[in-house]
């Protein structure tokens, strides 16, 4: 079952809001409200698609196997925990349940998950350099040589845009801290350069080469030290709340 696309849930209300003026027309007293009051249907459908979507089959060196996603689990039982629940309370399920200490107990969880990240991150970080982007726009590198320092790079409703392409990395590991907040952040680096990767997307999205990761949580990490031959590899700490990071090969 592949990952439901908004598009999918658009045309969905729209099917339905369409049958129900057919159906007025043929003489069925049915209203647009009626309609819309099975709008926590469109959570469990989507719910159980992020469950299912989180154990995939890959096929690697001849032998296929299936990788578990736990942050597109985790995201996928939250919403289908939400369309369940507006769902009983419309058929009278769970009436004396207050929804409003679900949403803070939710929105305090997500807070504490992404203030926890950010910490880290900066305490791991022994930074030289960076940028940052407020409202706006920056870019960083291209195509002509320039050096590359460990650094922090915050995007907060901006874009940054880094080419690493032509970039001199220096020995040993290089840091970059990336935060995007209702941002984004786009990386290009080149295909023959070892990387370790760690990223935490909360409300958003990030994707790694041909990894990704998005919904209410997400988190995965990918390579090891040892694996530079040249004893050179870049370290990326990416964190996305509400924005979205992107890392490709050039």
């Amino acid at each position: 079952m592949r990952y439901l696309s908004g598009r999918f849930f658009i045309g969905l209300f729209l099917l339905l809001l369409g049958a129900a003026i057919v159906l007025n027309l043929l003489g069925f007293e049915i209203s647009a409200r009626d309609i819309l009051s099975y709008w926590p249907l469109l959570l469990v459908v989507a719910g159980l698609d992020w469950l299912l979507s989180s154990f995939r089959s890959r096929s690697a060196a001849g032998e296929r196997k299936t990788i578990f996603y736990p942050g597109r689990f985790l995201s996928g039982l939250i919403i289908f925990s939400i369309g369940a629940l507006y769902l009983a309370r419309k058929f009278g399920y769970l009436a004396d349940l207050k929804t409003d200490m679900f949403w803070s107990i939710l929105l305090a969880a997500l807070l504490i998950i992404a203030g926890f990240n950010l910490i880290r991150g900066r305490a791991l970080a022994e930074r030289s350099g960076g940028r940052w982007a407020f409202l706006g726009g920056v870019k960083v590198g291209g195509s002509s040589p320039w050096k590359l320092e460990s650094g922090s790079y915050f995007a907060f409703m901006g874009g940054i845009d880094m080419d690493l392409t032509a970039a001199e990395i220096p020995d040993g590991e290089t840091l970059l801290d990336l935060t995007a907040i209702m941002g984004g952040i786009d990386v290009k680096i080149p295909p023959d350069l070892a990387v370790v990767y760690e990223g935490t997307a909360i409300l958003g999205g990030i994707a790694f080469k041909d990894q990704e990761d998005g919904g209410i949580v997400a988190s995965r990490k990918i390579g090891e030290p040892g694996e530079a031959a040249d004893g050179k590899y870049l370290r990326i700490q990416a964190r996305a709340f509400m924005g979205g990071i992107d890392i490709k090969e050039k």
